[in-house]
């Protein structure tokens, strides 16, 4: 009799966690949704950037109330798995945080070598680069650059060449400041400190990865939203992206060239 009543009684938790879904399909009801957010260039800084404002709209269409608290980057995935934080924009997914946390994708990105061309010279592969001397790097803590740039950071940090700083926006102010000779960086950090062809120092932009572009997602917790609440999320997103107005939206912090890699996942601007 016991695996019949086991049977009977997840049959019936299925059956509630089912009918609340239907009736909370997002998980929201009568309560927001926390969310940490991070400084990411013109995705988030000061209030303002993509994020907030995919946020106001995901909040007009499901109803939802986000509130947002700012944490710094390297903290997210641990107070998402403690259950402290709800919500995390703008993470990548790794294998070991799906054990806490559902992902959905809504944009790819492809780092840059942000290099001083007064100090370094053009640069064609990150073996060349490893080779040079009294070269300095910046890199943000707790923040990844894909496996392949991973892998050379980790090389570049036993070369002694690394400088680390808290966010990504912070090691390009570096590169502009002179305290770095490079940085890996995004269109999308670091149009927030100069606008297209208004660089305040000469700089190259060299696309060094064969890799594939790097995809970034939304990052909900386990602890407060259920598969079929991630489903419909990921509806969500997928019809925003479809429809066009998740680019809309980016198109209002970098230009539409970078929108359009950002969402077909293409690098837009190449070496110079």
């Amino acid at each position: 009799m016991q695996p019949i009543v086991l049977a009977l009684a997840l049959f019936i938790t299925l059956t509630l966690d089912a009918s609340a879904d239907s009736i909370d399909p997002y998980g929201c009801k009568d309560k927001e949704i926390s969310v940490g957010i991070t400084k990411s260039g013109v995705m988030y800084h000061d209030g303002h950037g993509i994020d907030p404002d995919l946020l106001a709209l995901l909040s007009d269409i499901t109803h939802c109330q986000f509130h947002l608290i700012p944490i710094a980057r390297n903290d997210a995935f641990n107070l998402v798995e403690q259950g402290k934080i709800d919500f995390v924009p703008s993470v990548t997914r790794e294998p070991h945080r799906e054990a806490f946390a559902w992902f959905i994708p809504y944009y790819q990105v492809k780092f840059l070598l942000l290099a001083n061309t007064n100090k370094l010279p053009l640069i064609s592969d990150l073996e060349q680069l490893k080779k040079k001397q009294n070269i300095s790097i910046a890199r943000s803590e707790g923040s990844g650059y894909g496996t392949y740039y991973n892998y050379h950071l980790s090389e570049m940090n036993s070369l002694g060449m690394l400088k680390l700083y808290p966010d990504y926006g912070a090691t390009v102010a570096a590169l502009l400041d002179g305290e770095v000779d490079a940085a890996l960086s995004l269109p999308l950090i670091y149009r927030l400190f100069f606008a297209e062809g208004e660089e305040p120092i000469p700089l190259s932009f060299t696309d060094l990865s064969p890799a594939n572009p790097i995809t970034v997602s939304l990052m909900l917790g386990k602890h407060r939203f259920s598969s079929s609440h991630a489903a419909n999320w990921l509806r969500v997103i997928e019809t925003l992206r479809l429809d066009g107005r998740l680019q809309t939206i980016m198109e209002h912090y970098v230009s539409e060239d970078e929108a359009n890699a950002m969402m077909l996942g293409t690098s837009a601007h190449h070496s110079n």
